[in-house]
């Protein structure tokens, strides 16, 4: 059975419009000769929870605050990449429950985080249009207002069990290996997660995934020691690569990741 995403290539005639909703967001594109136009326009109330979507052919009256980019070139080619995307900044998560992990043990917690689309074309590298699909609220995320960084917030209940997590279009599924090798119990209140340094997949059921974050609590009171798997979760199955990493892996991962909980 094929399972039907929002991504993928298309191919456009001179002239031909495809229209994509998304959650909210509407984009719709007009390749000619000589350009790609990209018409966007973004409901004023999105919901992190909204993953409808649709494409069809048929050009869209949009409404009048829809933002047109016009993107000229000697000649258009006649094929166009819409793909999901991982967050420009780094993505908090705050369970909506408490989590509590108790000394000397360990937890994989599935979590998921909002995604972007992305419209790009062969041998141009930089994305025409690179915009949220729902746009999440910003944070910050640090010890005080001069150490630490501005975030995006979202809220997720924390899966230990992956069969509980729906696939959902416009989120992406994010393990996080948790070792407490501390002394007493630790709360999880919230985890920055560094989506700008994840690569982004996507599964034979249509799920997204980024690598697993394998994070250890070391007791000498410093920062958590924090790794990125270089393999994905066994649960991922086969999977294809959509997007690299934003950022490349910084040396100092103990900076990076100096405020990693909160």
């Amino acid at each position: 059975m094929t399972i039907q995403v929002w991504w993928g290539e298309y191919t456009f005639e001179a002239g031909q419009t495809r229209h994509w909703q998304l959650a909210g967001l509407d984009l719709q594109v007009r390749r000619s000769p000589w350009e790609w136009q990209i018409e966007s326009f973004r409901q004023p109330h999105q919901h992190e929870d909204e993953h409808s979507w649709q494409v069809d052919d048929t050009e869209t009256v949009l409404p009048e605050k829809t933002v047109l980019q016009r993107h000229i070139f000697n000649q258009t080619s006649d094929k166009l990449n819409l793909r999901p995307r991982l967050a420009d900044r780094s993505v908090v998560i705050k369970p909506i429950n408490p989590l509590f992990i108790p000394a000397a043990q360990s937890a994989t917690l599935f979590v998921s985080t909002p995604v972007w689309v992305t419209v790009t074309i062969d041998g141009v590298d930089h994305p025409l249009l690179d915009i949220p699909v729902v746009r999440p609220t910003d944070t910050w995320f640090g010890s005080n207002p001069i150490r630490g960084e501005l975030c995006y917030a979202t809220k997720v209940f924390g899966r230990l069990n992956l069969d509980q997590l729906p696939v959902r279009a416009f989120r992406a599924v994010t393990p996080v290996h948790i070792f407490n090798n501390g002394i007493d119990t630790m709360p999880i209140e919230r985890i920055n997660i560094p989506t700008a340094l994840l690569p982004l997949y996507s599964s034979l059921d249509g799920r997204l995934w980024t690598p697993t974050l394998e994070v250890e609590r070391v007791n000498n009171g410093r920062a958590p020691k924090v790794r990125i798997e270089p393999r994905l979760h066994a649960a991922a199955g086969i999977v294809k690569l959509l997007n690299k990493a934003r950022r490349e892996n910084e040396d100092n991962l103990i900076r990076l990741f100096e405020h990693f909980f909160d």
